[in-house]
């Protein structure tokens, strides 16, 4: 009896461990672009929050975003917004029992966001861009180096460059009564961050418009003009930031007029993925590692059917684990009928080097580490 009941017990212990696979060989995969020049998008889920704990902890992760975005010059940075942390809510519902009157709390989304935002905003113009109730979450951002890898961000000697950032300030008809109460959506007063405001020459531009201006003709002109290949997605400054409620809102409200090009996955912030576990090997097998990048053509079909060229190729990198994107799509799986499931999205995944397990670096470091490494597969 003894033998057979031990014999009982091995079946079991066997049963499971049948959850735990042998690693499989990964698939490995090309994708090809049309042009060699990148666009980045990057998306980042509001997850990389997950373990902040103070506005200190929140501002250096975005910092970090902010900065790897700004060196290799990624258009566009997407929020998806997977909700806000437990933390947050809790600490909320202490303030409101101390106090009778609460500000406004920013969403972990919208903080995020206005981070960004912050970062790319010239000094001299964050007191007139954001509002002052919400000047407090940029304390910790205040006291951080800027990012110099904008030209309208660097430290110089003199502060005399030619083209400047400046806003869209309200003028007055001349001769009228200072008192009176019409306003005018039109303007030719720009703030710029000195003691003078700079008046346009033949311009009215919309109030409270942020715009770059050449301090030498008095004129507004494209940031294209002004600083080159520093221009984000929809001619924004540094890059173009903008919030996807749901997985859908990450593709139908791409900044890019003609789409992504292709859409690729960064394992990463997984500090407990394991790629023997049955579920993650089914990841492993759908989404092929990228091993290198073909460019060639440079002229694709439009929907006339008439062949235009490719001026660049608008590649979309997503960050986080898999667990909250495939969350993400099964919450707004609806708007996608007749898909099996969010791997569908991906043309493969960008496999970081080192010796780091697979998903073991945090979102912020895999930004930095993947946008550097992208060139070497070209």
């Amino acid at each position: 009896m003894p033998p057979k009941r031990k014999a009982t017990e091995n079946v079991t212990s066997n049963k499971k461990k049948s959850k735990v696979l042998e690693p499989t060989k990964k698939s490995k995969t090309s994708i090809k672009v049309l042009s060699k020049k990148l666009n980045y998008s990057l998306c980042i889920p509001t997850t990389i929050l997950a373990n902040c704990t103070n506005l200190e902890q929140i501002t250096h992760v975005v910092y970090q975003i902010a900065k790897a975005a700004t060196i290799f010059n990624a258009g566009e940075i997407v929020i998806l917004d997977m909700g806000d942390r437990k933390e947050t809510k809790i600490t909320e519902e202490k303030e409101e029992k101390k106090k009778k009157k609460t500000d406004a709390r920013l969403s972990d989304s919208m903080l995020i966001a206005s981070l960004l935002q912050y970062f790319v905003t010239p000094p001299y113009l964050v007191s007139t861009v954001f509002k002052k109730q919400f000047m407090k979450y940029f304390t910790v951002a205040s006291k951080l180096p800027r990012l110099s890898a904008l030209p309208f961000m660097r430290y110089l000697n003199e502060d005399n460059g030619r083209y400047r950032e400046g806003l869209a300030i309200r003028m007055t008809k001349p001769g009228s009564n200072s008192n009176s109460k019409k306003e005018f959506k039109q303007t030719k007063y720009i703030n710029i961050g000195k003691e003078k405001n700079l008046e346009l020459k033949k311009q009215l531009v919309p109030v409270n418009v942020r715009v770059t201006v050449d301090t030498i003709e008095n004129r507004v002109v494209s940031p294209e003009e002004a600083y080159g290949d520093y221009v984000g997605a929809q001619a924004s400054y540094g890059y173009h930031v903008r919030i996807a409620k749901t997985f859908g809102d990450i593709f139908t409200q791409c900044a890019f007029p003609s789409g992504y090009s292709q859409t690729v996955w960064v394992n990463s912030g997984d500090y407990y993925y394991d790629e023997k576990l049955k579920k993650y090997s089914k990841v492993e097998s759908k989404i092929p590692g990228i091993t290198k990048i073909v460019t060639g053509g440079e002229i694709r079909k439009a929907d006339d059917g008439q062949e235009e060229p490719v001026d660049a190729t608008n590649l979309l990198i997503v960050y986080g684990k898999w667990d909250h994107i495939k969350r993400s799509f099964q919450e707004s799986k609806e708007q996608f009928e007749g898909c099996e499931g969010a791997h569908e999205f991906f043309d493969g995944q960008f496999e970081l080097p080192g010796t780091a397990p697979a998903g073991n670096i945090s979102i912020q470091d895999s930004c930095m580490i993947s946008l550097a490494t992208i060139p070497t597969l070209l």
